[in-house]
């Protein structure tokens, strides 16, 4: 029974994932950002789905799927870089939320003192202390995920404004 209930919980997982992928594509092309918009934005008639960007989006959650795979569910077949890829990115959500929180605390000028200095101070704390949790319980792999982070965040800047030139 407890199978069942991982089972459904990891489908779930994935179906968030390939929603993320598919929305993200989409609504980066809906911007004219990210690469090749004039492909990424087109919505299929029948369907009013955007059928390229659900394209994408599922070849980006089976190649999650397969790191998952690869890292957690057999012999590891990335060495270093085999890491809990359903764990680890919270470091970086949590990090990316601290200067959110500044931000809030500098430009909120019409909020309360509780909503401009109060909230902002405990989500900092939050995430101060959920990064360190990461960094306690999780040891080195954090180091080969921040290099495979870094990595991903590079090649989407270098492919940023690919295919502009073609929609023009």
């Amino acid at each position: 029974m407890l199978f069942v209930v991982v089972v459904i919980s990891c489908l779930g997982t994935l179906n968030g994932l390939m929603l993320a992928c598919t929305r993200s594509f989409y609504a980066m092309a809906a911007r004219n950002e990210g690469p090749m918009p004039h492909v990424f934005n087109a919505v299929d008639k029948v369907t009013n789905m955007p059928t390229n960007s659900s394209a994408m989006g599922v070849l980006m959650a089976a190649i999650w799927l397969t790191y998952f795979y690869g890292a957690n569910l057999t012999e590891p077949w990335f060495g270093r870089f085999c890491f809990d890829s359903s764990e680890l990115p919270i470091i970086t959500i949590y990090a990316m939320y601290i200067p959110i929180f500044l931000l809030q605390m500098k430009k909120g000028k019409d909020l309360g003192t509780f909503n401009r200095y109060i909230a902002p101070v405990l989500g900092i704390a939050a995430s101060v202390f959920m990064v360190v949790a990461a960094v306690v319980s999780l040891g080195k792999a954090i180091i080969y995920y921040l290099i495979l982070f870094a990595v991903i965040m590079c090649i989407g800047f270098a492919l940023k404004n690919y295919g502009h030139e073609k929609a023009k």
